[in-house]
């Protein structure tokens, strides 16, 4: 199952509350993770990530766009603030502090919903005033509650 990955940051993160995890695979910036029983959010690409580019007729690939003094399998993981994130139930009018629910495997999130059935505690939804989600299914998810 793909990443869960984050289209924007509604409300941004605390630096002093971010953490370095391990991780058991690299992971791109935004990527929603779990740490145990805990919530997070790739600050920066891992320390293992390498990227890609087209330069005229000549693809560059291989480079390195981890994060800066990360290791392979390290990420900085925000534990805190709100970002925009597709999640399975979620309408416009869904109230604020709705719980919000993800399905993990190997501590990255492969799914985000309001059902609890056989999922694991998020965030809450946090939409700004006024937020018009980009697409349905799309909600500004709090985490670190």
């Amino acid at each position: 199952m793909p990443d869960v990955v984050s289209t924007g940051e509604a409300f941004s993160s605390t630096d002093a509350l971010r953490e370095h995890w391990t991780l058991t695979s690299e992971v791109a910036v935004g990527t929603a993770l779990m740490n145990g029983t805990r919530s997070g959010v790739a600050y920066v690409p891992s320390g293992g990530m390498t990227g890609s580019k087209v330069v005229g007729e000549v693809t560059l690939s291989g480079y390195s766009i981890g994060g800066v003094g990360l290791d392979l399998l390290e990420v900085t993981a925000s534990t805190d603030g709100s970002y925009e994130f597709p999640v399975a139930g979620a309408l416009a009018n869904t109230l604020n502090g709705t719980a919000v629910y993800a399905t993990v495997a190997a501590g990255k999130v492969t799914g985000l919903s309001l059902t609890l059935t056989g999922n694991v505690a998020f965030g809450v939804v946090n939409n700004p005033q006024d937020y018009i989600p980009s697409a349905a299914g799309i909600a500004c998810v709090k985490i670190g509650v």
